[in-house]
């Protein structure tokens, strides 16, 4: 696991750091037209794609229809493409 962190390459950071900026980005844009606009979290959706089409078929299938627990969700899947990401090019060098 100490191989994840000890990278030779800045690159699995650079991407990350500009993937987490991305989607900070379009969280704050989904909060500042969430109240004029129904597509405020289109944004968002597409960063956290493809997770964020399993999250809304599951909440479809619940039932539940909770503006916190769709962004929690996204935020997860945000994490997930992160975790990806970083991983994916920490091991696409060696």
């Amino acid at each position: 696991m100490t191989v994840l962190f000890n990278s030779q390459s800045k690159l699995p950071l650079i991407l990350t750091t500009v993937y987490i900026i991305v989607s900070i980005l379009a969280f704050v844009l989904m909060f500042a037209t969430m109240a004029t606009n129904s597509l405020s979290g289109i944004f968002v959706v597409l960063v956290a794609l493809p997770w964020s089409s399993f999250f809304v078929s599951l909440i479809d299938s619940i039932g539940i229809d909770s503006i916190v627990l769709n962004t929690v969700l996204m935020a997860v899947g945000v994490a997930i493409n992160a975790l990806i990401i970083y991983v994916f090019f920490c091991y696409s060098k060696k």
